[in-house]
């Protein structure tokens, strides 16, 4: 059976929409969450963790290089952060639908983590170790910080490896969709080049 539809006038479809110029097609879905309990990383993927992001677009940015890149979901800290924003939604182009989303508080990720075969890294410029030289050989939970203030301390508590990305310049920070996506690329070259050697 076929996903039901119905057809509306333009200027019907122009009240409910949110955009301006609209592409015409609209959807009703049910959101999807994950339990923390039933995740279970597998070698070679990773999982994303934040619990603030200041703006929607850097959040569907990131879901849509996490799909690009094999990342397997993202855990949201807390209720700041909404993965059904349409500006996340639309940001994403689509790639939300091929994520799982967990919402957790950090009380459960700690105890979550301490069973799992997992490294949990944070994304810092105080990081001790470049992206590009740390060994991705497990599955990671990558933990990154707001985009004004980077890692909380309970973040950073909960992280086994920080790291960093090297850069020339004045600059000691890049956008948090920037930063992430390197990141994300780099788990996903590291842990594919184990792969297939």
């Amino acid at each position: 059976m076929g996903t039901p539809t119905i057809n509306i006038t333009p200027e019907q479809f122009r009240r409910i929409s949110s955009t301006e110029r609209a592409s015409g097609i609209g959807a009703i879905v049910r959101q999807q969450w994950s339990n923390l309990k039933q995740i279970s990383p597998q070698a070679g993927s990773y999982w994303v963790a934040l619990e603030t992001v200041r703006s929607p677009g850097n959040l569907g940015t990131l879901i849509r290089t996490s799909e690009a890149f094999g990342g397997a979901g993202f855990i949201f800290i807390g209720n700041k952060i909404d993965p059904f924003d349409l500006d996340v939604v639309r940001a994403s182009m689509s790639s939300l639908f091929n994520q799982k989303f967990v919402r957790t508080s950090y009380c459960a990720i700690g105890h979550w983590l301490q069973h799992q075969n997992c490294t949990a890294i944070g994304a810092s410029p105080d990081g001790s170790v470049d992206l590009h030289k740390f060994n991705y050989n497990q599955s990671t939970l990558l933990f990154l910080g707001e985009e004004r203030q980077g890692l909380t301390q309970q973040q950073r508590g909960l992280c086994q490896h920080l790291v960093r990305i090297p850069m020339t310049g004045a600059l000691d920070s890049l956008n948090l969709a920037v930063a992430g996506s390197l990141i994300m690329y780099e788990v996903y070259r590291s842990q594919k080049f184990c792969v297939e050697v």
